[in-house]
């Protein structure tokens, strides 16, 4: 990944607290990641891989209440990192986590491989398709055949009037949350140069590219949504 989004330890915190503003089902949304993974995982041992595991969100939200689970985490941003490493420590779990700075390329094949993986809000940030391509094929290589696999992402055509709708409505959210509109016009200017949208189609074919099957979406909710799939 040429082009990457890192975080101080500052923008760490803001990008925790402004995630939920722009996804206000997150907390919800790891749920139903996790009853994914339950489903089809049950209460045997499992190894899940975490592209973009900065924050520990997936780690606090699936660590704790799944004792067979353990984790690999990955994440370019060291602050970021630190984050996570922190609440690990808070829920007693660092025994079942490994956290590595970097790419999922850095992330050493290993045998057997992961039982399952996730891709939150990490997509978007890379601007390159072909660089897409590569993170997606580098977690499929890492999993299992028909391992579950989820990917959220920012999702919709830029051009569209549906996604400029969209996109009001998010604007709005964040007013209603109390940020100034000069602010937010500072928001949307980074949102539009860093964020890479792409539409259900785009996405799906990323997904079949990279060696994934039987693609659903279930999620969907303000400029986000989530796919849930399978390992060839």
């Amino acid at each position: 990944m040429n082009e990457e989004v890192t975080f101080t330890s500052e923008a760490a915190h803001a990008y925790e607290e402004n995630t939920r503003i722009s996804l206000p089902s997150y907390d919800s949304l790891f749920s139903m990641v996790q009853s994914y993974f339950r489903a089809h995982l049950g209460e045997n041992e499992a190894s899940l891989l975490v592209a973009g595991a900065g924050g520990g969100n997936e780690l606090a939200a699936w660590g704790p209440s799944n004792p067979p689970w353990t984790f690999t985490g990955v994440d370019p941003s060291e602050d970021m990192l630190k984050t996570a490493e922190e609440k690990t420590r808070q829920l007693d779990i660092e025994n079942r986590v490994r956290l590595l700075q970097g790419t999922v390329d850095d992330v050493a094949l290993q045998n057997p491989p992961f039982d399952a993986a996730s891709c939150i809000l990490v997509l978007h940030f890379i601007q390159d398709e072909q660089e897409k391509q590569n993170l997606l094929t580098s977690i499929r290589c890492r999993l299992k055949p028909e391992a579950p696999f989820v990917l959220v992402s920012a999702n919709g055509d830029p051009d569209s009037a549906e996604l400029h709708n969209r996109l009001n409505v998010w604007e709005s959210f964040w007013l209603d949350a109390g940020h100034e509109a000069e602010h937010l016009d500072e928001m949307i200017t980074k949102l539009k140069k860093h964020v890479s949208f792409r539409t259900d189609a785009q996405i799906e074919q990323l997904l079949t590219e990279a060696g994934f099957t039987n693609s659903s979406k279930f999620y969907s909710t303000g400029i986000m949504a989530g796919w849930m799939c399978h390992a060839t």
